[in-house]
């Protein structure tokens, strides 16, 4: 068993597409780190949440501990949720032609045959809100013909389709999270054109802030987690942060990354990300990075089994270093039963607290003992606490003779 790595700990956190203010983000975390504390028996205490840079950074201080060790995470949320809030203040009669415009690009620059070729399961994920765009169509133009039956003119074909078509928008389309879909490809189509008014400018905050905390030093360990979308902005911010610190004399400062549920591939594969392409081949390539990607088989809205280097046709340095994680495993049945038919929630499971102790736990890599690229190496610290929460006696010895 391995003794104590990290006393002191800073955690950057650049969450994917959702319209969630920074207070609901302190109050989700509050709570699956209840869940935490349940399945390691562990005790920890957080601050309150405290706003910084304008409201672009979000963050609070966790102290956990065991019987025997004690660790102090600062953690800092990299927050753009306003820009999604903004997003969803669209009317349909806004949304729907931008985004057809929107898949018309992806589709016609390649980038869907290129989801397919390399995880056909992420492709089906992009064709879903198509298919439903064309049925609510296809169902619009057969009412209204149907309707040229019983007496309507020819003339009101057309308007009576499009009434029906904004009808089935509203509901079933809300239902199944049509707007949201639309919107969610919309930013996506901004991003890889880099086109999205203030975003440039939020992410510059944010690798400043970044900069920043490499630069200061004075904890044993950075780390650097992404999710969903926030995994492509990850590395534009990780890229822009890097040269920041290094430039302020910093640039040998070790940084540990984690990927979750990640969208990369999303917005590289275009052949208009060529900018965040060359990102990921810096960072890949950047020694003072340990960067590792955890993918599971359940969540089709990332790119499971698909290693995003050999994806993007770039060297294989080694970074990300790929696992593969059960969502089973991590969960009671009843509590996974219930999360199973909900793909965003199983999307989000991975920055989730857990039911069960296994060797990936998003909690324990924020607020644990050991270092991320420990835990990576050494799946085995899984059974490095005690059913008390404690080190064993032989790592707790070894402390004490420190």
């Amino acid at each position: 068993m391995a003794a104590q790595e990290v006393r002191k700990r800073c955690v950057f956190f650049l969450g994917g597409y959702e319209p969630i203010p920074p207070e609901r983000q302190h109050e989700r975390f509050l709570r699956e780190l209840g869940r935490f504390q349940t399945t390691w028996h562990v005790t920890a205490t957080v601050s309150g949440l405290t706003l910084s840079e304008g409201g672009a950074i979000g963050s609070w201080t966790i102290r956990t501990q065991g019987p025997d060790w004690a660790v102090e995470t600062e953690y800092r949320s990299l927050l753009w949720g306003d820009l999604v809030a903004s997003d969803f203040e669209r009317s349909d009669w806004e949304r729907v032609p931008c985004a057809i415009r929107a898949f018309a690009d992806f589709i016609w620059s390649g980038t869907a045959l290129r989801y397919f070729a390399v995880n056909w399961r992420y492709g089906l994920f992009f064709l879903y809100p198509i298919l439903i765009l064309a049925a609510f169509a296809g169902l619009g133009l057969a009412a209204a013909w149907y309707a040229t039956g019983y007496g309507l003119p020819l003339l009101l074909v057309a308007p009576v389709a499009l009434a029906v078509f904004a009808l089935l928008n509203i509901w079933p389309g809300r239902f199944l999270l049509l707007p949201y879909m639309l919107d969610d490809w919309l930013f996506a189509h901004e991003l890889v054109h880099r086109s999205r008014t203030g975003l440039d400018e939020r992410l510059g905050v944010f690798a400043g802030d970044v900069a920043k905390r490499l630069q200061a030093g004075g904890v044993d360990e950075i780390v650097f987690c992404g999710h969903s979308l926030g995994c492509a902005l990850k590395v534009e911010v990780l890229d822009r942060a890097l040269r920041l610190a290094a430039e302020a004399g910093a640039g040998d400062a070790r940084l540990s990354v984690l990927s979750t549920g990640s969208s990369l591939l999303k917005i590289a594969l275009h052949p208009a990300a060529a900018w965040l392409k060359a990102a990921v081949a810096r960072v890949s390539q950047n020694n003072a990075v340990f960067w590792v990607e955890y993918q599971t088989m359940v969540d089709i809205i990332s790119f499971y089994k698909v290693n995003p280097l050999l994806a993007l046709d770039l060297p294989d340095t080694g970074r990300p270093t790929i696992r593969r994680v059960h969502v089973r495993d991590m969960l009671n049945s009843e509590t996974y039963r219930r999360f199973k038919g909900n793909f965003f929630r199983l999307h989000r499971q991975l920055v989730m607290g857990n039911d069960k102790r296994y060797f990936y736990d998003y909690f324990m890599v924020c607020c644990g003992p050991f270092r991320l690229q420990t835990r990576v190496d050494q799946p085995e610290l899984v059974t490095a606490l005690s059913p008390e929460g404690g080190l064993d006696d032989q790592s707790a010895h070894s402390q004490q003779t420190e």
